[in-house]
Order: C-alpha cells, then sequence, then structure tokens
C-alpha cells in the first residue's frame, strides 16, 4: 500500500521512523520527506531543524534473497519441462487418452542462457548462486561492461555482462529483478519482449510495474514469446475484467515468492531489529 505524498505534511511531530516491512520501499515518498524536512528546517532557520524534522526510513533489504531467488528458479524449471501446461490439461481431463504423448516442448536447462534484469544486486546474485550450478550460462544487464569490483561472479567464465537489448536478444528465459524507480517503471514492455527469441520466457518476481502489462498482453495475445511468469502484477490482484486472466501463455502467482514460513519471521525479526537499533540511536537499513 503506498503512502499519499499529501499525507506526510500531517504526520505528527512524534513520528520519526518508517519501518518498511520489505525490501522495496518505492510505497514510500521518499521526497516528500525531504521536502518536509527542508521546508522546516526553513521556517526555523535552525541548523538543527532537519534533524528534528526527519523521518528516517528503514527497509529490510535482505530477508528473502533465496527465497525469491528460488521462486525464479521453480518458473524457469517448470517452464523447461512444461509443468503448468500439463498439470492445465490434467485437470480439465484433456489427457487421459493421451497421457504420456508429449503435448509440449520440454527440454533440459543445462547450456541455456538466463538473463537476469538487476542480476548484480543480492537476488540476482542469489538467483545465479542456483543456476550456474544447475549448467546455465548468466547474462547480466549492465550499462557498464564489467561487474563492481568485488563481486563474486566477476570473472566467471559462464557469466557475461552485456547491454540489456543482447541480453533481450540473447536469453531462453529472463528474470527480473531491479528495484522499481522512476527509471524502471514500464522499462520491460513490447520493444524488449518483441527482441525476445520466440521460444522464450519472461519471468517476474521484483515489482509488477516494472512490466508494461498492457504491451506484455498484447505480445502474449501474438504468441511473441513462449510464456511469462508473473509473481507480481501492476496492481495485485489484477482486475477482474482484465485480459491478463484469459490468457494461457501467461502464469501469475499471487506475490509469493517472499511469503514462505521462514522467510516471513526472519522479516518480522529484522522489522524489530530496526525498531531497535533506532531506539539506541544507531540507525540501520536507512535509505534516505
Amino acid at each position: 500500500m503506498e503512502i499519499p505524498p499529501s499525507t506526510i505534511p500531517h504526520f505528527p511531530p512524534s513520528v520519526k521512523l518508517l519501518c518498511e516491512a520489505g525490501t522495496g520501499y518505492n510505497n514510500i515518498p521518499i521526497g516528500a520527506l525531504t521536502t518536509l524536512a527542508r521546508a522546516n528546517a526553513s521556517a526555523t532557520n535552525a541548523n538543527d531543524a532537519e534533524a528534528e524534522t526527519k523521518i528516517s526510513v528503514c527497509n529490510i533489504p535482505t530477508y528473502s534473497n533465496e527465497s525469491v531467488a528460488h521462486m525464479a528458479i521453480t518458473y524457469i524449471m517448470n517452464f523447461s519441462a512444461a509443468m503448468f501446461d500439463q498439470a492445465r490439461l490434467r485437470y480439465r481431463n484433456d489427457d487421459r487418452r493421451n497421457f504420456t504423448v508429449f503435448r509440449h516442448p520440454i527440454y533440459e536447462i543445462t547450456g541455456k542462457t538466463l538473463g537476469l534484469i538487476g542480476g548484480s544486486g543480492t537476488i540476482g546474485t542469489a538467483v545465479a548462486d542456483v543456476a550456474l550450478p544447475l549448467g546455465m550460462n548468466i547474462l547480466i544487464g549492465s550499462r557498464g561492461d564489467t561487474l563492481p569490483e568485488g563481486h563474486k561472479y566477476r570473472d566467471h567464465p559462464r557469466v557475461k555482462v552485456v547491454p540489456t537489448d543482447e541480453l533481450f536478444r540473447n536469453s531462453d528465459f529472463v528474470s527480473i529483478h531491479c528495484p522499481l524507480n522512476e527509471e524502471t517503471r514500464h522499462s520491460v514492455g513490447g520493444r524488449e519482449i518483441r527482441t525476445m527469441k520466440p521460444t522464450a520466457f519472461l519471468i517476474n518476481t521484483a515489482r509488477g510495474a516494472i512490466v508494461n502489462e498492457s504491451e506484455l498482453i498484447d505480445c502474449m495475445k501474438e504468441n511473441v514469446i513462449a510464456g511469462a511468469g508473473l509473481d507480481t502484477q501492476e496492481m495485485e490482484p489484477p482486475l477482474e475484467d482484465s485480459e491478463i486472466w484469459g490468457l494461457e501463455n501467461i502464469f501469475m502467482t499471487p506475490h509469493i515468492g517472499w511469503r514462505r514460513l521462514e522467510t516471513r519471521q526472519r522479516l518480522v525479526d529484522m522489522t524489530a531489529d530496526n525498531i531497535e537499533a533506532y531506539v539506541k540511536g544507531d540507525l540501520i537499513n536507512v535509505v534516505n
């Protein structure tokens, strides 16, 4: 749920900390908090006014790395074996007489190429941690030509940093792991999808609005790519009359990548840690 910027000036002076119970904090208007602090500082003309009025924002940056990474890998494994399609046939009773007939392409993922949007971050790296032992090759989209100094896969022979357009063209699976901000909103749309292989799959376990959903729907109606796996959508759940519900090449889950039992407990524990650190005067995980 987003906090409207217009509500920020109405916060009582006692509010000093906002704790985002998650990694992404795009639902908190950081700019409005900064503007409020500056305005109050200017109004009082006191050097310490900004410190007195500033509302700190903390997030939980690492609680679900493996959980979300495993969700992306689960989509990859299911797509490679056509398990979603096979299950759909089974529950429709369409395949009782032809249960052993292969109706959908299935293949090994060893040697296949996985493109990671936001692949140098913590979750993208966690995906690579699983994909590399499975024999996959990794493409990481970046404006530069190398991973940051000290990154664990900087010199790995099966990890390559490429321009984003090249990643979309050459990947068998494209998995999104970047944060949602003004630069990334709708950054994956019809232009990018139409450059992908017709046999490729798009996977989003990050934020729904990174994908331009209406353009994705148009592409999937034309079968531009083999399928899309969306653990997140622009609106969760999508509107009842959205065409996305009727497309059999789009597979959706209700934002469950982070919701493992252990992950939720870790989230609660780390949120409490953030609050305790604030009370002790030693803020951690501050994003503003």
